[in-house]
């Protein structure tokens, strides 16, 4: 059957998380030493551990990946109260620097505009707040030819939680059979994926292409990048782009 949906995780594959993230954790180090003198490698380890501890105590919540929290336990950690002001700031800052530094993966927008032209209804299934996420789409300028929007806080479980998907193609009117996940995590984009009967891709990239033994996070397909959507599309649905 005809593929009629291709459902995208968001950050690390259609665009590149991790080097804008580094940039924005260092204009909030350059911030935070305004208050308080304290070395970046220390910084970072503060915040990693805040970050662990809120990932542990709201494990499986759209909150365990909300940065105010992140912040409000490093503040707590470094000045044994809390410093309202301060906090929001350090968020604001890291959101805003990431956001201006956010760019499509190479190859991403046409993918979207082949699937926009053949008709294929494109869903963003992503953990994370839906207010964060719904910025990124309009920095990215890629909302016009995305159909709907999941997030793990909408959900309320976060990936690999079958809810995530199911609740995606719910919205989008469309089984399982008839749709694809792309996404560069096996454990959260895969495993999910694979749970629902959904069409599994792994954009495998470098360090981030760990396999698994498990059949239920190996993908359908493999691919090194964006682009290569279109190829898995053309073997399934034998159209040309």
């Amino acid at each position: 059957m005809a593929t009629k949906a291709v459902l995208f995780d968001l950050d690390n594959t259609l665009y590149d998380y991790d080097t804008p993230h580094k940039k924005s954790l260092k204009e909030v180090h350059k911030i935070l030493t305004n208050y308080i003198s304290i070395s970046f490698s220390r910084f970072i380890k503060l915040f990693n551990l805040a970050k662990c501890e809120i990932h542990r105590e709201l494990a499986g919540s759209a909150s365990s990946h909300n940065r105010v929290l992140y912040f409000q336990r490093l503040i707590e950690k470094t000045h044994n109260t809390v410093e309202p002001s301060l906090i929001l700031k350090l968020y604001k800052t890291y959101w805003d620097t990431l956001l201006k530094n956010i760019n499509l993966r190479k190859g991403a927008l046409g993918v979207l505009k082949q699937l926009k032209k053949k008709g294929i209804k494109i869903a963003i299934v992503s953990d994370l707040t839906t207010h964060i996420q719904l910025r990124k789409l309009e920095q990215l300028k890629i909302s016009k030819y995305v159909d709907i929007l999941v997030t793990s806080e909408e959900a309320g479980s976060e990936k690999p939680h079958a809810i995530m998907f199911l609740l995606a193609l719910n919205k989008l009117n469309v089984s399982p059979h008839e749709a694809i996940m792309v996404g560069d995590n096996a454990i959260a984009d895969v495993e999910g994926a694979n749970f629902v009967g959904l069409y599994t891709v792994l954009l495998a990239k470098g360090k981030l292409a760990k396999r698994f033994k498990e059949d239920y996070r190996k993908s359908d397909s493999v691919i090194k990048n964006i682009s290569e959507t279109l190829d898995v599309l053309k073997k399934r649905n034998h159209f040309s782009a």
